[in-house]
């Protein structure tokens, strides 16, 4: 029972610099002000200076956007507009486009999921409380981790057993204005389980289920504030509560295919998807590509359909370097005496070694797709060892498709070249592969610097035949 609850807000909390030491700064203002932590008491802290702590800035001069970006504004700013709403500029667009995971709604808000898994407008990008006017402040990487550090710190130096909720405030569906909600945890379950429990009236409940670290979050926003009140760190005092030494907010994050209220707009998405992915075979962009991105596009790929479900495809990560250097090199000299003897001409032969080089050397990641043969299953007649290895390649192309859907879904361009199917025997050489595996394909992967044309696609009548 939880008869009454005090909110404390911490004063003389200076301006955070990237760098700071939040848990010392929190403790120095506590005995500047005869305040002292208790045992069981929840530290609610504002993101924005965790986030400034960590660094987590940048300035939108320095952003780049790309076609995905330009095409969102062009769309977005005359909604916005109506709306009475401040415009986005391509660059913050792009920002917040770089924070997600995809976009769910891009009409006069832009509504994504963030690659913490929140849905949330803006991908939580703040401008306000940051200093200049171009820079912006992005969400903590990890907020659990962030709320467990802080809390590890100052239950070190004040010897008291105490929580930590770290807090942004966000919008919410069909109703008007921002409350606070959690971003990370340490020590407090994000929910309060019910179910079991008895009404007053003596009748089970069945399904109530309370977001916790919400309530507690939205509370302290009471005192804490959006505009310069200054207090960006709260004591809430006399709330009773289990410590959860495992707690993370992901247990409060509602599973995709359980969200009613987006099922709608995904299968709009992934249609667009579906019809907008084109083969990028122009000038890569030179912002990094996370690793994570390209393997988040692998885990998707694994679960295309395959015969016997053998899963036979192996991903090969070439990264820039020496050995990817080696490897086209390797093929081109190939590709130069195959082509001499199709009887060429020298300039032809030039200007299609050139282009491997482009494509190959120049990309951010290139990825190797094989079959591994070890995997097919073997029979005692040759007609149906070639049929099993016909539905060994059709499934590593359906890897090969749900691959390249992945990386439209997360922002990426990428295109399929057959070219190792003409250097199979140098790849794995080149590479020391195993002998199992059939090289197959390479993607060229980045971020695109131009708009890739809309091929031409023939009509349904051309293709579809009835019997």
């Amino acid at each position: 029972m939880n008869d009454n609850i005090n909110l404390v807000g911490i004063e003389d909390i200076p301006l955070i610099k990237s760098g700071d030491n939040l848990p010392s700064i929190i403790f120095n203002a506590l005995k500047h002000k005869n305040l002292t932590l208790e045992n069981g008491d929840i530290l609610v802290i504002a993101q924005s200076i965790v986030s400034k702590s960590l660094g987590r800035m940048r300035n939108l001069e320095n952003i780049k956007p790309s076609q995905k970006a330009i095409e969102i504004y062009k769309k977005m700013a005359p909604l916005t507009e109506k709306s009475g709403l401040p415009i986005k500029t391509p660059e913050l667009i792009q920002a917040i486009l770089d924070e997600s995971k995809q976009v769910l709604k891009a009409e006069h808000v832009l509504v994504v999921e963030t690659h913490h898994g929140f849905i949330c407008a803006n991908a939580g990008i703040d401008q306000s409380n940051v200093g200049s006017k171009d820079s912006i402040s992005l969400l903590p990487l990890d907020s659990d981790l962030e709320a467990k550090k802080i809390r590890n710190s100052l239950q070190k130096l004040t010897g008291k057993k105490i929580a930590v909720i770290i807090s942004d405030s966000f919008g919410r569906s069909f109703r008007i204005g921002s409350v606070g909600v959690a971003l990370g945890v340490s020590g407090l379950n994000p929910i309060l389980d019910k179910r079991g429990d008895k009404d007053l009236f003596g009748k089970e409940l069945q399904s109530t289920i309370i977001g916790q670290i919400d309530n507690l979050a939205s509370s302290a926003q009471l005192i804490m504030g959006e505009a310069d009140e200054g207090l960006p760190v709260v004591i809430l005092r006399g709330y009773n509560f289990n410590f959860d030494e495992n707690a993370s907010i992901k247990q409060i994050l509602r599973e995709e295919e359980l969200d009613l209220f987006r099922e709608e707009g995904i299968v709009r998405s992934f249609e667009n998807v579906l019809r907008s992915r084109r083969s990028y075979k122009l000038e890569f962009n030179d912002r990094r590509v996370n690793i994570a991105l390209i393997e988040e596009s692998i885990e998707l790929a694994r679960w295309a359909p395959s015969a016997h479900n053998g899963q036979f495809w192996r991903y090969v990560i070439i990264e820039q370097g020496s050995s990817r250097e080696n490897l086209i090199e390797n093929m081109n000299s190939k590709l130069k005496d195959d082509l001499l003897r199709d009887g060429r001409s020298k300039d032809f032969i030039q200007r299609e070694i050139e282009k491997t080089r482009t494509n190959f050397l120049s990309c951010p990641y290139l990825i190797l797709l094989c079959l591994d043969t070890k995997e097919l299953e073997k029979y005692s007649d040759s007609e149906r060892e070639k049929n099993e290895y016909v539905m060994g390649v059709q499934s590593v192309s359906a890897s090969a498709t749900y691959l390249l859907l992945a990386f439209e879904i997360k922002g990426l361009a990428a295109c399929w070249y057959c070219a190792p199917l003409f250097a199979k025997d140098i790849i794995k050489d080149t590479l020391n592969l195993p002998n199992s595996f059939i090289p197959m394909a390479f993607f060229t992967v980045g971020y695109s610097m131009k708009k890739s044309p809309k091929p031409n696609r023939k009509d349904l009548k051309d293709i579809i035949f009835r019997v």
